[in-house]
C-alpha cells in the first residue's frame, strides 16, 4: 500500500499530492489502522508516504478540523475516540437525513435500482456466511449511497458519506459479529419493501429500526471496548 501512494506521489502535481497525502492518512484512521489513541508523528508520516512534510503538516490541521484527531502542545496529534453521544447525534441526524433522501429519490427509483437494491441484500447474507466483513461493509455502504445519491442532491449524499465514514472502523467491528450484521441486512431488507410501496410512514419507520439497532451495536462496542482519554 504504501509504494502503490508512492507511485502515485511521483506522478501527481503538487496540489493533488496534497490530497492524495490527506485521502491515506484518513482511510488509515477511519479504517483503524492507525488506532485511537495512537500518535501522529509528522516526520514518521512523511517518510512512510514519501511526501515532504508540508503536505502531512497541511493534512493533519485539516483531519483535526474535521475531528478525527486533537492537538496536544508539545506532543503532537493523536487520533480521537467517538464517544456514545457523537454516535447518538450520528445516527439521529442519518436518520433524518436518509429518509429525507429517499422521500426526495423515489421518483428516480427505477426497477434497476430495486434489482441492485436486493442483489445487494443477497450478496450481504452470502458474504455473512462466509464471515467475509470486508465485503460485507462495502455492500451496507453501497446500499445506503444508492439511495442517498436517488436524491439527486450532493449535499445529502457528502454529508451522509461523511457520517458513515465516520463510523467505519466501528461499523466494520460490529459487523464482523453474524448476529449483529444479519439484523443490519435486515433492516435493509425492511428500508427495501418500504421504498417498493413508496410509503413514506413504512420507510421512515424502517429507517429508524435499521440505525436504532446500529446505535445500539456501536454504543456496546464502544463500552466494551473502554474510551480513549482526551483533554478536557
Amino acid at each position: 500500500m504504501i509504494m502503490n501512494i508512492r507511485e502515485v506521489l511521483k506522478r501527481q502535481k503538487p496540489l493533488t499530492i496534497r490530497d492524495e497525502v490527506y485521502k491515506h492518512i484518513r482511510k488509515k484512521i477511519l479504517t483503524g489502522e492507525i488506532g485511537e489513541g495512537n500518535r501522529l508523528v509528522e516526520a514518521k508520516l512523511s517518510k512512510e508516504i514519501g511526501s515532504s512534510r508540508t503536505p502531512v503538516r497541511e493534512a493533519l490541521h485539516k483531519l483535526e478540523m474535521e475531528n478525527l484527531i486533537y492537538s496536544i502542545p508539545r506532543i503532537g496529534y493523536v487520533v480521537r475516540s467517538l464517544t456514545e453521544k457523537e454516535v447518538e447525534e450520528i445516527c439521529d441526524i442519518r436518520l433524518a437525513l436518509e429518509t429525507l433522501a429517499v422521500k426526495w429519490g423515489l421518483p428516480n427509483i427505477k426497477s434497476r435500482e430495486l434489482a441492485r437494491l436486493e442483489k445487494i441484500i443477497l450478496l450481504t447474507e452470502e458474504h455473512i456466511e462466509k464471515n467475509q466483513t470486508n465485503a460485507v461493509v462495502q455492500l451496507d455502504t453501497e446500499f445506503h449511497d444508492l439511495l442517498c445519491k436517488a436524491s439527486k442532491s450532493w449535499r445529502i449524499e457528502e454529508i451522509c458519506q461523511s457520517l458513515m465514514d465516520r463510523m467505519l472502523k466501528l461499523r466494520m467491528d460490529g459487523l464482523c459479529i453474524p448476529e449483529v450484521a444479519y439484523r443490519s441486512n435486515e433492516g435493509h431488507r425492511r428500508i427495501l419493501q418500504a421504498v417498493k410501496r413508496k410509503n413514506i410512514k413504512e420507510i421512515e419507520s424502517a429507517y429508524r429500526f435499521h440505525l436504532a439497532g446500529t446505535k445500539k451495536n456501536i454504543i456496546d462496542l464502544i463500552r466494551k471496548r473502554g474510551s480513549v482519554a482526551e483533554p478536557g
